[in-house]
């Protein structure tokens, strides 16, 4: 009995632990990336590095077997918008469009960026990497798609979400 009520305490003892006697909270990880709104302004860029990646493990799996393919063309978006995230932890983004060529969100914290972009196929590309705030440059990997209904509305009508082998290379610049 004691070992549980000790084990009840424990969030109370770190909490405590966690505050000084000036009333500052102690910060324990300094991976602070610095980000602000100002950051992210600008047009933003996306770049493939060309290839066909075939769909897996999709939900629908009538998907499977299916390709995407992206080129290195680049792909501008001049009217993206910014906002503060749900809880303030971080920054959302979307170019505005109807239905949506780019949206995704950036942490405060670690700069890390997941972002979809929608290809001339119908479907949503999702990728991640971390925003390098002195460059305005993510290099990211997209993992797995969204496949969308043709012709896409808004909001579009998910077929399925699929894996991607290989894994996309794509950089996002915003400048």
């Amino acid at each position: 009995m004691r070992q549980i009520r000790d084990l009840l305490l424990l969030p109370l003892l770190l909490t405590v632990l966690g505050c000084n006697n000036h009333r500052d909270t102690i910060i324990v990880s300094s991976t602070d990336c610095g980000l602000i709104r100002t950051d992210l302004l600008g047009t933003y860029t996306v770049s493939f590095s060309p290839v066909t990646a075939d769909l897996f493990n999709c939900s629908d799996i009538s998907f499977n077997g299916n390709t995407v393919t992206v080129t290195s063309t680049p792909l501008n978006f001049s009217g993206v918008q910014v906002y503060a995230s749900a809880f303030n932890t971080g920054f959302t983004f979307t170019d505005g469009a109807s239905p949506q060529g780019l949206f995704g969100n950036v942490e405060t914290d670690s700069c890390g960026m997941s972002f979809s972009v929608l290809d001339n196929e119908g479907m949503y590309l999702h990728c991640f990497g971390t925003l390098d705030r002195s460059t305005g440059g993510v290099r990211a990997a997209c993992d797995s798609t969204s496949v969308l209904q043709i012709p896409v509305t808004d909001p579009p009508a998910v077929l399925a979400d699929c894996d991607l082998n290989p894994i996309l290379q794509v950089s996002l610049t915003i400048h």
